[in-house]
């Protein structure tokens, strides 16, 4: 089976209640290529996530970021999958109705604003359900 976790290295830069701040760098898969400097497709940028810390964090700490990749999947899905047969259906249904392409495009990309809207209005539960952990990097191995 293959790793279970995404995982990127970071470190703690604040706390805030029961979640830590933690500061990583995410990199584009050639920005490690020898020829980067000469390629404007090299990418590296900096995030920061809140995390749910497995003990005890202090500022500056360095930290493994984790996910489970069926969180990844799961966002994925919300984000562009669903709009995506959302939008197709919507399309297909306005221009069976209307015979109408303008008014089909114009209805197809309408229909993403209360689904992004909704989305929006829920993501207290999209928090609690696509969450981080992070655990301490032992610099002792």
């Amino acid at each position: 089976m293959s790793q279970s976790k995404v995982c990127h290295k970071g470190k703690v830069i604040g706390k805030n209640g029961d979640k830590v701040s933690v500061k990583i760098e995410v990199m584009s898969a050639c920005s490690k290529c020898h020829a980067k400097g000469l390629c404007s497709a090299a990418d590296l940028s900096e995030k920061i996530i809140e995390c749910i810390p497995d003990g005890k964090f202090d500022e500056g700490d360095e930290v493994t970021v984790e996910m489970a990749i069926k969180f990844g999947f799961k966002a994925v899905a919300w984000a562009f999958f669903f709009p995506f047969i959302i939008v197709v259906t919507a399309l297909v249904a306005t221009y069976s109705f209307t015979g109408s392409e303008t008014a089909a495009a114009l209805v197809s990309f309408a229909i993403l604003l209360p689904y992004y809207g909704a989305i929006y209005l829920l993501k207290n539960y999209f928090n609690k359900s696509f969450f981080f952990t992070c655990r301490k990097i032992n610099n002792n191995e």
